[in-house]
């Protein structure tokens, strides 16, 4: 698909992104951080009514198609505006909106990026989107095609459900793991009568509201996130929440989203009264179980490098920022925002207890999500 047939538009302003992006068909969406009720909640964040946006368009010259879309939301970072990706600490892919056909060579999304940066409104110093997946849901990323690509400092973490449960328990968890969660659920058990449920919708806040509240005390109360959250759950698909729960009491929750083929946990949390039984390391156990009996291909760990991940198998994939510089002194801040991913990422494989290394599987439970 060669550039010479594609054309370029890139439409300004929240009300002109909104109407363009709802009307993209769902082919274009490869994951759940594309669907139409994840850009609405977004959208709908205190706030960003007020920030500048933009998206950038590629179309087929023959029938007006759309090819690739790509939304950018200006941020600051010291004394520099930069474009970056509608994230603002809820995506953890920030992959573009591209057909299933849209496979450009180099050259091809080069003439096309170019088209891109040189239409964006001279608003920014700087352009930075961070966590570029490799691929995802079956789709290579169209902007891994770009030369001068960053390697990003988080990495993603994907189990395979390529068997049944019991086949990835024995051959790719952690034994020692898995019989520290076998006595556990045990004792829990004998204490009452321990379910599994998972459900989005009203039927689903009350146990958002335990996960969001426990995971507040142990971090700190994010109130942009939260509300986010509450607004994707009660909009439905595609939020899911699960919960751990002894005689109708929750013990442990987890927030996600599903697609056709993945499931994707963004939070997880626990009730610290029971942490001597890792409630939530047996609810991920569950939740697990529960989308390989769905017919999922994929229990997505998403970013994040926890320690409890590498227990249930996971492999790791690397991920890519982008960028482009409009300025002297984007020049300059852009370099400080990568130099300081790179040493965030050194220093937490140096000090952080919850960085990519086994762990003695008595610890308490899940560290974070």
């Amino acid at each position: 698909m060669g550039a010479t047939r594609t054309r370029v538009r890139v439409l300004v302003g929240i009300d002109a992104v909104r109407d363009a992006l709802a009307a993209l068909p769902d082919e274009l969406r490869p994951t759940a951080f594309q669907h139409a009720s994840w850009i609405d909640c977004w959208l709908a964040g205190e706030g960003h009514s007020q920030r500048r946006m933009v998206l950038a368009l590629a179309e087929s010259v023959a029938d007006g198609r759309p090819l690739f879309a790509l939304p950018l939301v200006l941020d600051t970072f010291g004394p520099a505006a930069y474009w970056t990706a509608l994230d603002l600490g809820v995506c953890d892919y920030n992959a573009s909106f591209a057909a299933p056909d849209f496979r450009p060579t180099t050259p091809e999304m080069r003439s096309i990026w170019t088209r891109i940066v040189a239409a964006l409104p001279d608003h920014a110093d700087f352009l930075m989107i961070d966590k570029l997946p490799t691929a995802i849901s079956g789709r290579t990323e169209p902007l891994l095609e770009l030369p001068g690509l960053w390697r990003s400092h988080v990495l993603r973490h994907s189990l395979r459900l390529d068997a049944d449960f019991a086949t990835l328990r024995d051959t790719r968890f952690s034994g020692t793991t898995m019989r520290s969660l076998a006595r556990k659920r045990r004792k829990l058990a004998r204490k009452g009568w321990l379910t599994f449920s998972i459900s989005t919708g009203e039927d689903a806040l009350g146990p958002l509201e335990r996960l969001l509240g426990w995971r507040g005390d142990r971090y700190g109360v994010r109130a942009d996130i939260d509300a986010f959250y509450r607004r994707l759950t009660a909009a439905g698909d595609p939020a899911r929440v699960a919960w751990l729960a002894l005689d109708g009491e929750p013990l442990a929750a987890c927030f996600g989203l599903v697609e056709t083929e993945a499931f994707r946990l963004l939070a997880v949390g626990h009730d610290e009264r029971f942490k001597n039984w890792s409630p939530g390391l047996l609810l991920i156990e569950d939740a697990i179980a529960w989308a390989v009996e769905g017919g999922f291909s994929e229990f997505d760990f998403t970013i994040g490098s926890e320690a409890y991940k590498f227990d249930f198998g996971v492999g790791t994939d690397a991920m890519w920022i982008a960028a482009e510089e409009f300025s002297p002194q984007g020049s300059a801040m852009l370099r400080l925002m990568l130099a300081r991913n790179l040493i965030a990422k050194q220093l937490k494989r140096w000090i952080d207890p919850s960085a990519p290394r086994r762990r003695d599987s008595r610890s308490d439970d899940v560290v974070a999500a």
